[in-house]
């Protein structure tokens, strides 16, 4: 009688299988706490008290937020230092600076801020970072799952967040630098969530305030008529934002283009000035890294929560775009 043979993939796949089973799940235990994560910040209501650490930066901010009619609305106020306010509802953000009578007006729709860190669609993530569990604990006196994302390249860092259990709410996230320092980190010190807020929760201090108006004017532009080309495009991260910006009438528009792979945020600014023949330069502040080129009579600027290499990657693919 014939024995058949069995193909050596197949043999490999039988003795690997009790070794990926468990990595698979735990892939996908990750995330689907960071999809509680993503919901749980724009669909709850809460309020309440976090700190921000970076280095020996330490700030305080008090935060209410809900969600009514499909549209989020959020304020937060800083607590200590120079005194200012942000009122966000839906895309529109207001910065109000007391001491200097100045709110600035424009819209980020890009842009993300403690606890909505996560988009609302994860996409690729899991392709660029390895998601696991991270063990439990406790933030602001609630019970609290961690779960760790670890780069799988240097071109970004690594995360952990601790989310709620009773509600997805993210308590506190750690920016984690490839030497496995915290370059920054945010946390609840008190939060309520759900119920209703107070009626002066969400109420701008400025109203009623005689107050100098600056509007931040974003016009957004198509792939052809932005007049530059990125030759040098990240793995894992996308063009999700292309605009020109002024930000006063009579100041020189600049052209600001966002590279996001989901968590990780990169932009690049492209304004006219500087002089032909400056250096290139880098610096870092916080965990922002920043690189400037000069390209003949325009200044550009690449900077981002990422590492030095990705910026410097990006910025020395950036060129005039032929007619």
């Amino acid at each position: 009688m014939a024995v058949a043979r069995t193909s050596p993939l197949v043999v490999l796949a039988v003795l690997l299988a009790p070794i990926l089973a468990p990595a698979l799940a735990m892939a996908e235990d990750g995330l689907a706490l960071l999809q509680r994560i993503a919901q749980g910040s724009r669909q709850l209501t809460y309020s309440g008290t976090f700190v921000y650490r970076s280095g020996g930066k330490v700030d305080t901010s008090r935060i209410a937020h809900s969600l009514a009619d499909g549209l989020e609305v959020e304020r937060i106020e800083a607590l200590d230092g120079s005194p200012r306010e942000v009122l966000r509802a839906g895309t529109e953000v207001k910065c109000f600076f007391p001491e200097e009578k100045l709110l600035i007006i424009e819209n980020r729709s890009s842009q993300r801020g403690f606890p909505a860190l996560l988009p609302a669609g994860l996409g690729s993530l899991p392709d660029h970072y390895t998601i696991r569990g991270g063990g439990r604990g406790r933030v602001a006196g609630l019970n609290s799952q961690a779960v760790l994302l670890e780069p799988r390249d240097d071109l970004r860092y690594g995360h952990k967040f601790w989310m709620d259990d009773a509600s997805g709410l993210l308590l506190k996230a750690n920016l984690i630098s490839e030497r496995g320092e915290t370059l920054e980190s945010f946390a609840f010190t008190q939060v309520k969530i759900g119920g209703s807020l107070e009626s002066e929760a969400l109420k701008p201090h400025f109203d009623g305030e005689r107050v100098r108006v600056q509007q931040v004017r974003a016009t957004e532009v198509k792939p052809d008529d932005m007049g530059w080309t990125f030759r040098t495009l990240l793995p894992g991260f996308r063009k999700v934002a292309a605009m020109k910006r002024q930000t006063a009438p009579g100041n020189p528009e600049s052209l600001h283009v966002v590279f996001s792979d989901g968590l990780a945020s990169i932009s690049v600014f492209i304004e006219p000035g500087g002089a032909g023949g400056e250096a290139d330069a880098a610096s870092t502040v916080g965990p922002v890294n920043v690189y400037r080129r000069q390209i003949g009579e325009f200044r550009l600027v690449v900077m981002g929560e990422v590492p030095a290499l990705a910026v410097k990657r990006i910025g020395d693919g950036v060129e005039r775009r032929r007619r």
